[in-house]
């Protein structure tokens, strides 16, 4: 892809980006998002009533309307249809709606498990402000955020058609997200049921992360090969 041309607008290839058919309102723009929010909740929702079941993520996906290419694609997917308990609310972001990243399946299933990662933190450090030091809960947050931040760039850079700038935030997230896994084992807690509770909770999360992105990998270095092969 050709870099934008600053100087001269008329060149630019960002331009029908910013000036396409969707010229919407703040107000349409927020039920867009709150329609993002919903996603990621249902998701979450669905997630956890099948998180104990073998091929769990898949079924998960199956039950939010995505195909099985959906949830690990390099190519378009099949939007789901957005549900809202308020329709009229929602009526004008949900018909018509442009594509953005929001709707973007590995974008909703990482928003989601993280936000369930962050939430499950935040509650054991205020119920157990001496368990952990400082640095630690540090270390533990952070590594969350860039593995969070890393996928985040990785599914824009798909959206681009550069899988290989993907893989290499892909990679950024696993190292980020190892590091996650190694400090679940540094976590003290003079409970050990409960402990082990938290973490095993985590870890099949931070596990199906792990999957969803090494699937995302592999179609990478498939459209990767691919283009390498038509080049030759």
């Amino acid at each position: 892809m050709s870099e934008p041309n600053f100087d001269n607008p008329e060149d630019n290839d960002w331009e029908d980006f910013s000036s396409g058919d969707y010229n919407w309102s703040e107000a349409q723009w927020r039920n867009y998002l709150k329609g993002s929010d919903h996603d990621t909740a249902r998701f979450l929702s669905i997630y956890n009533s099948v998180k104990d079941k073998p091929n769990h993520l898949d079924e998960a996906a199956s039950l939010m309307g995505w195909d099985t290419e959906d949830i690990s694609m390099t190519d378009d997917f099949s939007f789901m249809e957005m549900e809202e308990d308020s329709p009229d609310d929602m009526e004008e972001s949900s018909e018509g709606a442009p594509y953005t990243l929001h709707r973007h399946p590995v974008f909703i299933v990482t928003r989601s498990l993280y936000r369930y990662l962050h939430q499950s933190w935040e509650h054991f450090i205020i119920q157990n402000p001496q368990a952990t030091s400082p640095k630690l809960c540090w270390d533990y947050a952070n590594s969350l955020h860039q593995a969070e931040m890393n996928v985040l760039l990785s599914i824009q850079a798909l959206d681009l058609g550069d899988f290989g700038l993907s893989i290499c935030h892909l990679k950024n997230s696993l190292c980020a997200l190892n590091h996650s896994l190694a400090l679940l084992n540094e976590i003290r807690h003079p409970n050990r049921p409960y402990l082990e509770k938290f973490r095993n909770e985590n870890r099949i999360r931070l596990f199906d992360l792990r999957e969803l992105w090494i699937r995302v990998m592999g179609d990478c270095r498939h459209e990767c090969q691919h283009r390498r092969d038509d080049q030759d």
